[in-house]
């Protein structure tokens, strides 16, 4: 049996990195949802998993982007009432934490590159882990229903789950080398924006590169312990 996967995305040029093809490696037939130009799901029921992506946008910004508020009513229908299968990936870790009571607000400093997470003995993970970051917001308050299990130096909360049907991180597991190198132009211009340096892109890539093994590890890791808690 085809299972569907529904990929809510922010940004047009946001190829969902690697997740796309280990949906596929598992046997879903995998759509994307464009929020930010205008998309709504028309109905739910046929599908069985939601993958919700970063963004450039910030979780309070519903004046800029009024989506947002829709956006956030479906999440919290999904994961709490319907409690179904859900993964969030950076702006998708923000949104399920608002969408279910919790904070979000600008962070300390911007978290970018290749960084640790320390994991507790409950996650799925266990001990430091080698990620990838790119966010200046994040959760300041997990929602009630949450366990968070993952922090870094910068960031409190780098992972939560809800039950056994939705986890989220603040680090993007769905980054590897082939997608950083494929990039928009746009986008590494923003990170050397962000980085200070006109090679900051340049060296965020070859940083990737070398933790290509550990990066991996970690995502299958993740998305593997994931699906087998679904029985997929």
């Amino acid at each position: 049996m085809t299972r569907t996967a529904l990929v809510f995305r922010h940004m047009s040029d946001d190829t969902g990195g690697c997740f796309p093809a280990l949906l596929r490696d598992r046997g879903f037939d995998v759509s994307f949802l464009d929020w930010h130009n205008g998309e709504t799901p028309d109905n739910m029921s046929g599908i069985d998993l939601v993958v919700v992506l970063g963004g450039a946008q910030q979780v309070w910004e519903e004046d800029e982007h009024a989506w947002l508020s829709a956006e956030k009513t479906v999440i919290r229908d999904w994961v709490e009432t319907r409690a179904k299968p859900y993964i969030g990936l950076c702006l998708g870790h923000q949104l399920l934490a608002t969408a279910l009571g919790g904070d979000v607000g600008y962070g300390g400093t911007t978290e970018v590159g290749v960084c640790t997470v320390a994991f507790d003995d409950t996650a799925p993970v266990k001990g430091s882990q080698t990620v990838t970051q790119w966010h200046s917001a994040e959760v300041k308050q997990a929602p009630g229903a949450a366990l968070v299990h993952g922090s870094s130096d910068l960031c409190a909360i780098q992972m939560m789950t809800v039950g056994t049907h939705a986890y989220s991180t603040q680090f993007h597991h769905e980054w590897d080398a082939a997608t950083v190198r494929g990039w928009a132009p746009s986008w590494q211009t923003e990170m050397n924006k962000t980085g200070k340096s006109e090679d900051a892109y340049t060296n965020f890539v070859g940083h990737v590169e070398e933790a290509q093994p550990q990066l991996t590890s970690l995502t299958r890791n993740l998305f593997d312990n994931f699906m087998t808690t679904q029985g997929w």
